[in-house]
């Protein structure tokens, strides 16, 4: 049992250390990614998907981005599905509500920015979440202005939907629960928060518990501060369910061990 706790843990630091080095390597040209950079946008994305699809998409993301299946619409994001090279993905629009909105972020990283790095940890940590494809930003040279994030497309119910369909107790109810423990463990073990545990944030699939919106995804290095952004992020969660009494008890089950120090585990939401 000693050895497996030490093999956990050892392999928690191998991946923090994949992580940190891998970092750097996000925003500029690589072996695996392809950087565009001209004065009025910036763009990561797979160099394997290099095409001229995707260098119009670049240089008008908005005459795609219409042609798809509206997911989202709202203020501050506009979410579509579009079809590219035959494929297809979702892209999230972050819009500028006002002009001061815009202002003020006219110096700090995109939410597109920080998704794509966030879903990069992700993959490091083990943890599902739909691959990163592209990440752009219109920019007025160094100053940031709208921004897109495009990833994989993910099929399957949200977990409001799943819990709300899945008899509770059902050997796939309860294999989502696990799953979804596994999540809070890996995220005490790396120390980072999700920061929007919206039930719609995660969907439920044949083979894994698949985490959505990483743009307020954040790593917290302070374990006191870790721990309070932890708790709000398992009351949120646990927020989801306040109409459903007969589910909580069973929530909160899962939780209850979650608040004290990270014990490392080699587990993720596979």
């Amino acid at each position: 049992m000693a050895n497996n706790g030490h093999q956990a843990s050892a392999l928690v630091a191998e991946r923090k250390r994949q992580w940190r080095a891998l970092q750097p390597t996000l925003f500029k040209a690589g072996s695996r990614l392809a950087c565009h950079r001209q004065w009025g946008r910036f763009a990561m994305y797979q160099r394997a998907l290099a095409t001229p699809a995707f260098a119009d998409f670049i240089s008008n993301p908005d005459s795609f981005f219409y042609q798809g299946r509206m997911l989202k619409d709202g203020d501050s994001t506009t979410v579509m599905a579009i079809t590219l090279d035959g494929k297809d993905y979702v892209v999230k629009r972050y819009n500028l509500r006002s002009v001061w909105y815009g202002i003020r972020r006219l110096f700090r990283p995109t939410r597109a920015w920080r998704c794509w790095s966030n879903a990069h940890m992700l993959q490091v940590f083990d943890v599902a979440t739909p691959a990163p494809v592209l990440m752009l930003e219109r920019r007025w040279g160094p100053l940031r202005r709208q921004a897109y994030y495009m990833s994989a497309l993910v099929e399957g119910p949200d977990a409001l939907q799943f819990v709300g369909d899945e008899p509770i107790n059902s050997a796939r109810w309860q294999q989502t629960l696990a799953r979804f423990s596994r999540l809070l463990q890996t995220m005490r073990d790396y120390r980072f928060v999700h920061g929007d545990m919206k039930a719609t944030n995660f969907v439920s699939t044949d083979d894994a518990l698949v985490v959505l919106d990483l743009d307020a995804m954040r790593e917290i290095r302070s374990r006191q501060a870790f721990r309070r952004y932890f708790s709000r992020d398992i009351t949120r969660w646990l927020a989801n369910w306040r109409h459903r009494p007969d589910l909580l008890p069973v929530l909160q089950g899962a939780v209850a061990d979650m608040t004290g120090e990270p014990t490392a585990s080699h587990s993720a939401t596979r």
